[in-house]
């Protein structure tokens, strides 16, 4: 696997989050890397960061209120969010 400068990271990040912040709803991993051309799986990592920090949150439970086994829907945190718009 290819190394990537942090640089490149940051990089990453800004689109994922411009990405979700695009959608006006909650996305799952392969529809984030799809809409990039992305590795799911390097996304996936990229949005456990991008939560660690505090920019998004994870729903890992369906609008019915059942759990998903494998797989989770990401969104921005609303203060994230009205960041951007006020910044537009």
């Amino acid at each position: 696997m290819t190394r990537l400068s942090e640089k490149t990271k940051k990089y990453v990040k800004d689109e994922i989050v411009s990405v979700l912040f695009n959608s006006r709803a909650a996305m799952y991993a392969n529809q984030v890397s799809a809409n990039m051309g992305r590795d799911k799986e390097f996304i996936k990592h990229m949005l456990l960061e991008l939560e660690e920090m505090g920019v998004v949150v994870r729903f890992d439970k369906s609008r019915k209120g059942k759990a998903y086994k494998e797989r989770c829907r990401w969104r921005l945190k609303p203060e994230v969010e009205k960041a951007f718009r006020q910044m537009q």
